[in-house]
């Protein structure tokens, strides 16, 4: 079993990447496009640290993160720490 720690959760916050294309397109997702890119990058850190460590799941070669406080779930390699894909979540 994988446990998730805060330290897990920074880590992923401090070194996740993604290309231009990328981080526009889960910009896109999450409605996030009217923001810079540096407020897209800031938002998605604050949607990683504010995950609470129960709704973070390890699946496979990916981390899912669920954050209700922003409504949303990334998905996550777990290798590469990349942002794979994001959602809103469903009320």
């Amino acid at each position: 079993m994988h446990d998730i720690t805060e330290n897990t959760k920074s880590f992923i916050a401090e070194n996740f990447k993604n290309t231009e294309l990328g981080l526009q397109r889960i910009a896109r997702n999450l409605g996030l496009l009217n923001l810079s890119k540096d407020e897209i990058v800031a938002n998605y850190r604050d949607i990683i640290l504010s995950t609470p460590i129960e709704n973070i799941e390890i699946r496979g070669k990916n981390y899912y993160l669920s954050a209700p406080k922003h409504n949303a779930i990334l998905t996550v390699n777990r290798s590469s720490v990349g942002i794979i894909t994001a959602k809103t979540m469903i009320s």
